[in-house]
C-alpha cells in the first residue's frame, strides 16, 4: 500500500493533470502522468513475492528467571536462488515495545544473526514475535508488510532464594526436633559420619572414630535425617495483596530447589496440582512461572503420601500462621512428619511449632536459616 510520502504524490499527480487539463500545459499533464507511473511501479516492484527465507528463532536460556539476563537470537537465512531485498523487521516482544532490526540483502544460500535482550522483571510466559518485515521502494512510495515467523515464548520461572535444607545434624531448634523424632526410628543401614552436636543420641556415637579424630563422630543410618519434603502452596486471595503473593510463589520455589538438590523426595501441592518425581524441581518452576490466586484448601494426603520411609517435612507457605490452609496442613501431618509454616504477610506471633518470616526476600532467607542452623543469615 502507499505510504505517506506515496499518497501525496498522488495527490500531487491527480493535481497536475487537472491543471494542465484545464488550462491546456502539456508539461503538467506529462509531469501528472510521470508521478503516477512512479507509483505504480513503485507497487508492482514492492509486490512482487519474496524469495524464500527461513528463520530461526532461540531462547537463551529457555528457562529464565526473573531478574536473569536473556536474550533472543534470531538467524535469517536464504533459501531461495535470488538475491533478498532490504528489510525493515519489528519483532513484538511482550504486551508493549519490541525489537526492531535492519536486513540488508542477502544473496543466495547466506545467512544473518541478530540478537535482542527480553526483560524479565516479572515471572510469567512472555510472548515473542510473530517476526513482521516490512518492504518499501527506494524512494520510499510504497510499503507491503509480511511475516517471517510465528511466536515463540520465554518462560521466565520464579527467582530462588538460597536455603538450607534442614537435618538431624542441623544445630537449630529444628534440627534438634529432629534428631528427637529420630531417636524413635529404628534405621539399621549404615550411611555415613558426621560430628557430634549436643542433643545426639550418645549410643550413636562411634567411639572408635573418636578417639582417631579427636572430636566425637555419630554414625548415621540411611533413614535417619529428612527423606521426604512436601510443599503446599495455599493460593487463597483472602490473605495475600500482590507483592505477599509473589514472595509467597518465590518461597515455594526455593524450598522445592533446596530439598530436591539435596536428593530429598520432593513434592509441590496446590490446589489442582500435585507435582513429584525425579523433575519436580523443573515442573515446579514452570508451573510457579504463572500460578495466580485462587482455588481452596488442599489435603496433601488425598493423593497419597510421598512413598518413602524417614522423617518429612511439610512446608507451607502461606498469608499468615493463622490461615485455613496452616491449619489443614497441622491437621493432615503423619506422626513423623514436621510442619513448617512460611508466613508471607505478616510473621507469626505464636512462639509453638516452626515458622518462617518471608515478609521479604531476605526475611525468608535468614528466618529460615536461623531455624535450621540457629543463627541468621545467608548459607555458607
Amino acid at each position: 500500500m502507499p505510504t505517506r510520502h506515496g499518497w501525496a504524490m498522488l495527490v500531487a499527480a491527480a493535481g497536475s493533470i487537472a491543471v494542465g487539463r484545464l488550462f491546456g500545459l502539456m508539461e503538467l499533464f506529462v509531469v501528472g502522468v510521470a508521478l503516477i507511473t512512479t507509483v505504480v511501479v513503485a507497487l508492482v516492484v514492492v509486490n512482487r513475492p519474496l524469495p524464500h527465507m527461513q528463520v530461526r528463532r532461540l531462547a537463551r536460556p529457555a528457562l529464565v528467571s526473573v531478574g536473569e539476563p536473556a536474550r533472543v537470537d534470531l538467524q535469517v537465512a536464504n533459501r531461495s536462488q535470488l538475491r533478498t531485498p532490504r528489510l525493515k523487521l519489528w519483532e513484538p516482544v511482550g504486551d508493549k515495545g519490541g525489537a526492531p532490526m535492519q536486513l540488508a540483502p542477502l544473496g543466495a544460500g547466506e545467512s544473518v544473526s541478530a540478537a535482542y535482550r527480553v526483560p524479565t522483571t516479572r515471572r510469567g510466559v512472555l510472548r515473542t514475535g510473530p517476526l513482521r518485515a516490512e518492504r518499501t521502494d527506494l524512494l520510499g512510495l510504497v510499503k507491503r508488510v509480511t511475516w517471517l515467523a510465528g511466536a515463540g515464548e520465554v518462560m521466565v520461572v520464579p527467582e530462588r532464594v538460597p536455603l538450607a535444607f534442614p537435618g538431624a545434624g542441623s544445630a537449630g531448634r529444628l534440627g534438634q526436633h529432629l534428631r528427637l523424632k529420630a531417636w524413635g526410628q529404628t534405621g539399621s543401614e549404615f550411611h555415613s559420619q558426621r560430628e557430634y552436636t549436643p542433643g545426639d543420641d550418645l549410643r550413636r556415637i562411634n567411639w572408635k572414630s573418636s578417639a582417631r579424630s579427636g572430636t566425637l563422630i555419630v554414625r548415621e543410618t540411611t533413614r535417619e535425617g529428612v527423606q521426604r519434603c512436601v510443599v503446599v502452596l495455599d493460593t487463597l486471595a483472602d490473605g495475600y495483596d500482590h507483592d505477599s503473593f509473589e514472595r509467597a510463589v518465590v518461597a515455594a520455589a526455593s524450598v522445592v530447589a533446596a530439598s530436591s538438590e539435596m536428593g530429598i523426595a520432593t513434592r509441590l501441592v496446590a490446589p489442582g496440582i500435585d507435582l513429584r518425581g525425579h523433575d519436580v524441581a523443573q515442573q515446579s518452576l514452570r508451573w510457579l512461572a504463572t500460578v495466580s490466586v485462587g482455588g481452596e484448601v488442599v489435603d496433601h494426603t488425598a493423593a497419597g503420601r510421598t512413598s518413602a520411609d524417614g522423617l518429612g517435612l511439610v512446608v507451607v507457605v502461606t498469608s499468615t500462621s493463622s490461615s485455613p490452609a496452616a491449619k489443614a496442613a497441622a491437621a493432615a501431618a503423619g506422626h513423623d512428619e514436621s510442619v513448617i509454616t512460611v508466613c508471607a504477610t505478616a510473621p507469626s506471633s505464636s512462639t509453638k511449632g516452626f515458622h518462617v518470616d518471608a515478609t521479604s526476600l531476605l526475611h525468608l532467607q535468614q528466618s529460615w536459616n536461623h531455624l535450621v542452623h540457629g543463627r541468621r543469615g545467608g548459607v555458607t
